[in-house]
């Protein structure tokens, strides 16, 4: 049956589980809470359910937190105070500005402020506060453990389409730099996609640290860490080519001032993008095609880049040079993070290293 069907009216395992954690934690808390309706409980579960099992437990902790905090203040000024516009005004913001001292997440400092005011007006019920935190507590435990067991979510797929798609951007970019150096319409205005590319890098890390986290509190995917592994080596990669990309964008601004391009180190650019662009591709599909393309795109690269460094002698302008040899520098950088990831796959697939 396809899933799609479901997924277009709404139910998504998200939902499915929401509604499960809700049931269970009623039925649970009706055992242990004073309460004949335990929608605290219910409550607890359903905003504990999230994408995956760390953040549920992020959550969890956080409005038990709160909760717990709220309950305190409640109780201390309950005891002076009746419910009203005043004592809610208090009691809200003694409660919020504590927690907001303690440096709490804002997810806990808004849950002190919601049971500052349910236990102020209902506090005169019997047991009501303690139960309040034990529904609670109930509910986050049940949805986190069945978050756990119940098809655990796992990021690693989409982990992976995200560092895929960086790999090809970042040779998009660095090709695009070629391309208007070339043309010379490259101005600090014209190269957005740079800061782009940082941003795409930094979406791709924490894609990746979902990932170690998912990991880390699901053991049903153990059988991923080494996916896991390879993605952290791969946008290691990704952080230091990031970086070398913005130092040529910066160094081919001041070159754009020159008269004539230098067409040894467009041919550089070019042929070194195209390895920058097989790197993810080769350490997470693995094959003898991508580990030979490679090789044959790296070593053309090293002969493009040897080639402009040679023509350094004929150039005259100090700041030329200078400009040059700092790109011709980034560009080295770059390969040698992709020899190093081309080594790692060769070793893993037991092939020389041409």
């Amino acid at each position: 049956m396809n899933l799609d069907i479901f997924h277009r009216i709404g139910l998504t395992l998200q939902v499915l589980k929401s509604a499960l954690s809700a049931g269970v934690a009623w039925y649970v808390a009706s055992f242990i809470s004073h309460s004949q309706h335990p929608f605290f409980a219910a409550l607890g579960a359903i905003l504990t359910v999230q994408v995956t099992v760390a953040h549920s437990i992020h959550k969890a902790t956080q409005r038990v937190i709160g909760i717990i905090g709220g309950v305190i203040i409640s109780i201390m000024i309950g005891h002076w105070l009746n419910p009203s516009p005043e004592s809610i005004l208090l009691v809200v913001l003694l409660g919020m500005a504590f927690a907001t001292a303690l440096h709490l997440k804002p997810e806990a400092i808004s849950q002190v402020g919601v049971s500052s005011i349910l236990v102020l007006a209902f506090g005169n019920t019997q047991g009501y506060a303690i139960d309040r935190v034990i529904e609670t507590m109930i509910g986050c435990i049940i949805a986190i453990f069945l978050n756990v067991i119940f098809i655990p979510p796992n990021p690693i797929p989409e982990t992976e389409k995200q560092v895929l798609h960086l790999s090809k951007y970042a040779c998009t970019v660095l090709t695009n730099l070629a391309k208007a150096y070339r043309e010379q319409a490259l101005r600090v205005d014209d190269i957005p996609y740079v800061q782009e590319l940082v941003d795409e890098t930094q979406k791709s890390y924490q894609a990746v640290l979902l990932s170690h986290q998912s990991l880390r509190y699901s053991p049903l995917l153990y059988n991923q860490r080494a996916r896991v592994l390879t993605l952290s080596k791969v946008i290691e990669r990704f952080e230091s080519i990031t970086i070398q990309i913005r130092g040529i964008a910066r160094s081919l601004v001041d070159m754009s001032r020159e008269p004539q391009p230098n067409i040894e180190l467009i041919e550089a650019m070019m042929s070194t993008s195209t390895c920058v662009g097989l790197i993810a591709s080769l350490e997470l599909l693995h094959s003898n095609d991508l580990i030979e393309k490679m090789d044959a795109s790296t070593k053309d690269a090293i002969a493009k880049q040897n080639m402009c460094l040679s023509k350094l002698k004929d150039i005259e302008s100090l700041e030329l040079l200078r400009n040059l040899g700092s790109i011709l520098t980034d560009l080295n950088r770059i390969l040698v993070e992709i020899d190093g990831s081309a080594k790692i796959v060769a070793s893993e697939f037991q092939l020389p290293k041409k």
